[in-house]
């Protein structure tokens, strides 16, 4: 996607996990959908929430996790010029709120049990 701030490239990997209430999507299709949002100027963090209320809206499961991993050229190469990765971390649905449901969704999207205790 591009920062709209920046109008600098930023490109990551997008981790989903859900709980399914009886619907269930092709695997293929969760890239498709995040490229529906991908393709516009954005913030990671307004294309992490887009992307998961599509995903609820489509599925409407019991709980799902979109954590969003991204490098930001804006970063890289010009203010700090680090290329550091930035993560953000989206909970939807009525199951989210349960600690057990909440764990089985950060293990899903790859959060280590230091990181699930910062949040």
């Amino acid at each position: 996607s591009m920062c709209e701030h920046h109008l600098l490239p930023f490109s990551g990997i997008a981790h989903v996990a859900y709980i399914p209430d009886g619907k269930v999507l092709g695997l293929s299709k969760f890239p498709r959908i995040l490229n529906v949002f991908a393709r516009r100027l954005q913030l990671q963090e307004r294309l992490s929430a887009n992307f998961a209320d599509a995903v609820m809206t489509l599925l409407q499961p019991r709980a799902l996790a979109v954590a969003l991993e991204a490098t930001h050229a804006c970063m890289c190469h010009r203010g700090v010029g680090v290329a550091a990765s930035t993560r953000t971390l989206v909970l939807r649905g009525p199951g989210r709120d349960e600690l057990a449901v909440k764990e089985q969704l950060l293990d899903g999207v790859s959060f280590s049990s230091g990181a699930r205790a910062r949040l």
